[in-house]
């Protein structure tokens, strides 16, 4: 795990700013964030998954808040590939898409190449049992499922979308959650909203059902409009993310970089592109060592198998 705090003592150490005059720690929190962003881009990591409920007949499926893109998904266990738009109408016009299966029947094989769609069918409307998720893009914001899907007689059902992580925006200033004590018989822990990049003291806070928040920096507490304050706590703030601390130089020379990328007087392009460049060789690095698969496993899997018994 990444804390806040740490990448951003190296940032202020040096920039020469550690009383946040020309920087403020809006500011360098953004630019924390924005290098997290980059690392997470390249990578494609840390993998996660997240379950939709889909009800029957629906087939434009929004893509999940903690996701940032999507690389697989499954319905029941059984996977479902991804295909692009593009593809889907290549096969389409070639007359080359699979058969749909439509409940209680049974499967048929057919030699590849062969045409076995009709030309006058168009396969956005066509209904059966789920063979594929459809995107114009990894970080579509509508996954289209293929066909319409009729998986199971209840009212819905389970789609697990797997894609990269989208990491949390880090801030000890604004707070990610708080107590709903509305009815203090059921208190509820409530997720505050309001973008953080545009923060600026004295702004309204909106939680996740539309509620207006009073923040009050100083007491350190946050309340609905004429009810008791609720008094924050450290754990009511997000300063860390799922990244193995290794990776911290990376994400400190990216918020440098951006740090040097400010306008007027304190706008530096040769400093930024000199933290630019350390950043990018870091990334490409994490890139090369972060993804895993057989040939990385070192003593593991590989080492049976080039282990030759007679």
């Amino acid at each position: 795990m990444i804390e806040l705090l740490d990448i951003r003592s190296r940032v202020v150490n040096i920039l020469q700013d550690s009383t946040f005059i020309r920087w403020t720690k809006t500011e360098l929190n953004n630019y924390i964030h924005d290098s997290l962003l980059d690392l997470v881009r390249t990578t494609r990591l840390p993998v996660a998954d997240s379950t939709v409920k889909v009800c029957q007949e629906e087939y434009l499926i929004p893509l999940p808040l903690g996701l940032m893109d999507v690389s697989g998904g499954s319905i029941l266990g059984r996977e479902l590939p991804v295909v692009t738009t593009s593809e889907m109408k290549r096969l389409a016009s070639e007359g080359n898409l699979p058969v749909v299966v439509k409940d209680g029947e049974h499967s048929i094989s057919h030699i590849f190449g062969n045409s076995v769609w009709t030309s006058s069918e168009d396969w956005r409307a066509t209904v059966g049992k789920s063979q594929a998720l459809v995107l114009d893009q990894k970080s579509s914001e509508i996954v289209r499922l293929w066909p319409i899907p009729t998986e199971t007689k209840a009212e819905e059902f389970d789609l697990m979308l797997t894609g990269t992580l989208r990491p949390t925006r880090m801030s000890d200033e604004v707070p990610s959650t708080y107590e709903d004590t509305t009815f203090p018989d059921t208190i509820v822990t409530r997720n505050i909203v309001t973008p953080l990049n545009g923060w600026v003291t004295g702004s309204v806070l909106v939680d996740e059902i539309g509620q207006e928040l009073v923040f009050d920096e100083t007491a350190n507490t946050i309340a609905l409009a004429d009810a008791t304050p609720y008094i924050l706590n450290s754990l009511d703030y997000t300063t860390k993310c799922s990244i193995d601390s290794v990776w911290v130089d990376a994400l400190t020379f990216g918020a440098l970089e951006r740090s040097y990328l400010k306008e007027h007087d304190l706008r530096n392009v040769e400093k930024s592109e000199y933290f630019r460049n350390k950043k990018m060789s870091m990334i490409a690095d994490a890139d090369r060592i972060e993804p895993l698969n057989p040939a990385s496993i070192a003593g593991g899997v590989n080492f049976n198998r080039l282990v030759v018994r007679r």
